[in-house]
């Protein structure tokens, strides 16, 4: 009868083993709404007291922060919940020199003490790990480079269209969203997001630009209607300052 209730016990023991191996392989998510790609403007990330930049962070457009899933009412609240060991997707850039050097020109870190590849460990590691049933990690770091260029002459645009940075004039959230809908992915019906960092009680930095992307990363959407003003405030008002520095 011991012997049985062994044998029981030793069965029980590696059905949990098993359950518990597919929950930490197992990519969590498929629900998500769309992806979002957050490119970031370096003088007002590099502003923050707390996060010293590189030298070399001054850079002549907007990089890439991350590339993050998001739902139907336009927030990103979803975080690997059982992350991998980040190591595993050296592979992507270490098999692929050219890739790894257009994510060095438009996805470096700007944060003085973490490298380009320890940015690149964490985003997947927290927000592309969790796509990689739809987006595998080689499609998923080839699509931000692909989206990313076709932003390429974003500030060039700006300055064209005098919506440009400056120090002495403020804009509207509501005028910039609509310029960049109109001039940059030349597609009005094409919201994107905003956020800011408050400067004073009166005026906020530009600080991200959030385009939508399709679940594939193929093609530029509309984001969805949300009531989130991502610290920017009321989107008529003229407190946006994009500054130079």
């Amino acid at each position: 009868m011991g012997s049985y209730l062994m044998l029981f016990a030793i069965v029980i023991i590696i059905i949990i083993m098993s359950a518990s191996s597919e929950l930490i392989t197992k990519p969590p998510i498929t629900n998500y709404h769309h992806m979002q790609m957050i490119m970031q403007w370096h003088p007002t990330f590099c502003g923050r007291p707390d996060k010293p930049c590189k030298p070399s962070a001054k850079m002549s457009d907007f990089p890439i922060h991350g590339l993050w899933p998001g739902n139907a009412t336009g927030h990103t609240p979803f975080t690997c919940t059982v992350p991998p060991n980040p190591k595993t997707v050296e592979k992507v850039w270490l098999n692929d020199r050219s890739l790894k050097n257009f994510l060095g020109l438009y996805w470096p870190s700007l944060e003085a003490r973490w490298t380009d590849e320890m940015l690149w460990k964490h985003e997947w590691a927290k927000h592309g790990y969790c796509t990689s049933e739809i987006v595998p990690d080689v499609e998923y770091f080839n699509g931000a480079i692909t989206s990313a260029r076709r932003l390429i002459n974003m500030l060039k645009t700006l300055k064209e269209g005098k919506m440009g940075p400056t120090n002495h004039k403020a804009y509207t959230v509501t005028d910039m969203k609509t310029f960049i809908s109109e001039k940059v992915l030349k597609d009005k019906n094409i919201d994107v997001y905003i956020s800011c960092e408050r400067a004073s009680s009166s005026y906020v930095l530009l600080n991200q630009i959030h385009f939508c992307l399709d679940k594939s990363l193929n093609t530029f959407i509309s984001c969805p209607k949300s009531t989130a003003t991502r610290g920017c405030g009321r989107g008529n008002v003229r407190n946006l300052i994009f500054p130079t520095r």
